[in-house]
């Protein structure tokens, strides 16, 4: 059982890791369109139909980015022991519904 357990925190570790990497690739190619946005002053942002080519507008769009590389950071940092932490806290969590 212990063995079919470190299985499976190996795989969900692996999976962290893999979504990480996914989550900074994305933000990193899109967040390279968004700065060439913020950097191009005749750009423009189209926000709910309006065109807007304030400083504003274009940060808006720089966000999802910078939370995308954010999140990517985070999933990467987190350590093989976090995983089966996290997985001894969810037993003893629902080790009182159990009979």
């Amino acid at each position: 059982m212990e063995i079919l357990m470190r299985l499976n925190d190996n795989l969900k570790y692996k999976y962290l890791r893999f979504f990480g990497v996914l989550c900074i690739i994305f933000g990193v190619l899109s967040g390279y369109d968004a700065f060439q946005l913020i950097s191009n002053p005749a750009a423009t942002v189209v926000i709910n139909g309006v065109e807007r080519s304030d400083a504003e507008a274009k940060l808006m769009s720089f966000f999802l980015p910078v939370i995308f590389i954010a999140v990517g950071v985070v999933l990467n940092l987190v350590t093989r022991n976090d995983v089966a932490n996290i997985r001894r806290a969810e037993n003893t969590l629902w080790s009182i519904f159990r009979k």
